[in-house]
């Protein structure tokens, strides 16, 4: 028997993969870190770029669990860096 090893829970046939919930409450910790080092900064943006190849899983749930991210970039959807829906745009308001 095969066990599939990977944390970033891209593999369809399993709910979730070794080692993914503490690859979370990891990045949850970065992301955490990150706000506080913003936040002592006039303007301050924090920024936490998170393992995960081409799934965007880790980076999801850390940001939805940590509950202070604004933004989280992930490869499943695509990026729109100008125009009234961009990131940019999010980020002024």
């Amino acid at each position: 028997a095969g066990v599939p090893k990977t944390i970033d829970n891209d593999i369809d046939l399993i709910d979730r993969s070794f080692g993914f919930n503490t690859a979370v409450t990891e990045a949850i910790q970065a992301v955490r870190s990150a706000k506080t080092e913003a936040l002592c900064a006039p303007n301050g943006v924090g920024v936490v770029k998170l393992m995960g190849r081409h799934a965007g899983f880790i980076a999801t749930h850390a940001c939805l669990a940590s509950g202070d991210c604004d933004l989280c970039l992930i490869p499943e959807v695509p990026i729109e860096i100008e125009g009234p829906n961009s990131c940019l745009e999010h980020i002024a308001r």
